[in-house]
């Protein structure tokens, strides 16, 4: 069970922000003041599962064809990427902590303005922010196996755009924070923050965001997503299909094509980056709004009863007594941990801190 720890603000002399409209946008270029997210890193640090880097090869289609099989699976070609929330393993005390940790986060600018902070570490704030909001709610909801209703960009009613968040005393919604950071913050690699439960959008880590490693975290999210499956696929060899989520984004990308094109480019690992030499058309067609957990939302014993553990001669785990889909996930993570140790580290391009090449 998790112990909660309180957020803490390491400066003296804290005083209550103003209640505004809009977001505050000043910053403090100077400011000494540091956030610490104990608590947060403790929940991700304990339920996230580290999936590794995609292979950017579809998952094969998923055998069995049985109806119960369909219901709780995913059937996507994206389906075995990105890290996964362990919401299963969620209990009362534990959903219960997610919350208070969200009200914490809200309560910040009660104890030192915004505008006190430095460019990084409102970042980092409204990320964490924004993430808690969305882990707290999903756990609420938990389980649950689609979340595309949640972030209907044009459902007024969607839990995206309801303003239900008091911080302190200005009404929010997770659609006001990104908003937020999309329109104040100039480099595109920011829209890799905003978690958002789906295997089809950017990825969680295990650790929070801090003001010194904002940029390097983005940076990961962005290779992640840029050679993957779920982010960019390849068609015909003239033919670029991306994910929705940059449509979602598209304020980031004004000539949608050719700066979206760049910006691939820019975070594409060197064998993906050959095969866009051809590249005429994008077309925004992927999209896997299924939750990133283990379980794709169903908790049934579909195929077994207790788990059971063992290893093969490569020492990958075979598991037994889960669901075929939880199964075929774990397999999946282990068979390719142990290529790449075989094989050697993935070598991909290394950002500064600003986004540029090193």
């Amino acid at each position: 069970m998790l112990k909660k720890i309180s957020l803490i603000v390491l400066c003296l002399g804290l005083t209550p922000a103003a209640s505004a409209t809009d977001l505050p946008t000043d910053f403090d270029a100077n400011s000494k003041y540091r956030l610490d997210y104990s608590d947060l890193n403790a929940v991700l640090r304990g339920s996230v599962l580290d999936m590794g880097p995609s292979t950017h090869k579809r998952a094969k289609k998923a055998r069995g064809s049985s109806s119960s099989r369909l219901k709780i699976s995913n059937p996507l070609p994206s389906r075995l990427e990105g890290n996964r929330v362990m919401f299963d393993r969620f209990e009362d005390a534990q959903i219960g902590f997610l919350a208070n940790m969200r009200d914490d986060l809200l309560a910040i600018p009660g104890q030192v303005p915004i505008e006190r902070l430095t460019r990084n570490e409102q970042l980092s704030y409204w990320f964490n922010l924004h993430n808690s909001i969305v882990l707290a709610e999903i756990a609420d909801q938990y389980p649950i196996t689609r979340l595309a209703p949640l972030f209907e960009s044009d459902d007024p009613d969607a839990f995206y755009r309801q303003r239900k968040f008091d911080m302190s005393g200005t009404m929010i919604s997770l659609k006001d924070i990104q908003d937020h950071v999309v329109n104040n913050w100039d480099d595109p690699v920011v829209i890799y923050g905003f978690y958002m439960g789906a295997i089809g959008t950017p990825n969680i880590q295990n650790t929070a965001y801090t003001a010194r490693t904002v940029y390097e975290q983005l940076n990961k999210n962005a290779i992640d997503y840029v050679n993957s499956v779920r982010g960019t696929q390849v068609w015909k060899k003239k033919e670029l299909r991306v994910a929705t989520y940059y449509q979602r984004m598209a304020q980031k990308f004004p000539n949608f094509e050719q700066d979206l094109l760049a910006h691939v480019r820019k975070y594409s690992n060197k064998g993906f980056l050959n095969r866009l030499g051809q590249i005429e058309k994008i077309s925004p067609r992927i999209k896997d709004w299924h939750i990133a957990d283990l379980y794709n939302g169903n908790l049934g014993s579909v195929g077994g009863s207790a788990a059971s553990t063992s290893k093969d001669a490569l020492g990958i785990s075979i598991v037994s007594g889960l669901p075929r889909h939880v199964v075929e996930l774990l397999r999946y993570r282990d068979e390719k941990n142990a290529t790449m140790k075989r094989e050697g580290t993935v070598e991909v391009e290394e950002y500064a801190r600003n986004g540029t090449k090193k």
